[in-house]
């Protein structure tokens, strides 16, 4: 069967912009904060030119940038370290401030203030309200973690979603079930873990998303092989 769908008209752009520097920049996450505009989240190789106004820490970094309702910037930050940082996944929390997430090579440079474990690890850091940061996490094991999903549960401290292919060293407790597997980890309000889980089988298993259910349970989804 086929489903149409009539509209009375074709919806309208109401504003868009383009934001950018000379390098590569990359959005990967964006969410409506609580005063009607607009939290920004990507990567970026960009040095100062366009609209970026701070050079590039490493090779790249974290870009986290504030729009009002209508688009205009109000405030931009260049997070990072000495390797590369990819940002993957933004959200604002119950104080008004900003939870993000992705995944670093950088060791202790920059604003990065630990050494990496493995080859990337989850780098995950809180902002404030104005984008300063108040505290951040490296979390990783031997081999390699990517961050793709993190949101502020009921209870105010914060699940992440991602990869991982290590097996127990650094803050991993289990060792990988096939090649990379599901890794969720529970962190509480100031960032310290609470529990986590591998999750896997024989061969490579990638988490891209997560939800808290109504029941304070969570659902969670990516690709198998």
């Amino acid at each position: 069967c086929s489903i149409s769908l009539l509209f009375s008209q074709s919806p309208t752009i109401e504003w868009q912009k383009t934001i950018g520097g000379i390098g590569s920049d990359v959005l990967n996450s964006l969410q409506q904060t609580a005063d009607g505009g607009y939290i920004l989240g990507g990567t970026s190789s960009s040095n100062i030119s366009g609209d970026k106004t701070e050079n590039n820490v490493g090779v790249n970094d974290y870009w986290v940038v504030k729009l009002d309702a209508t688009g205009a910037i109000q405030w931009q930050n260049t997070i990072g370290g000495n390797g590369g940082d990819n940002l993957r996944s933004i959200k604002q929390t119950a104080d008004g401030g900003y939870v993000l997430g992705g995944h670093s090579t950088s060791n202790t440079s920059g604003d990065k203030t630990e050494d990496g474990l493995g080859n990337e690890d989850y780098w995950v850091l809180k902002l404030d309200a104005t984008g300063a940061i108040q505290w951040q996490n490296t979390i990783g094991g031997d081999g390699g973690a990517f961050l793709n999903s993190l949101q502020q549960p009921a209870d105010g401290g914060y699940i992440l979603g991602g990869s991982s292919w290590s097996n127990i060293s650094g803050d991993k407790t289990e060792n990988s079930v096939g090649g990379w597997d599901y890794w969720i980890l529970k962190l509480d309000a100031a960032g310290a873990i609470q529990w986590q889980n591998t999750i896997g089988g024989t061969d490579d298993d990638e988490l891209y998303s997560l939800q808290q259910t109504d029941d304070k349970s969570y659902v969670l989804g990516g690709g198998s092989a």
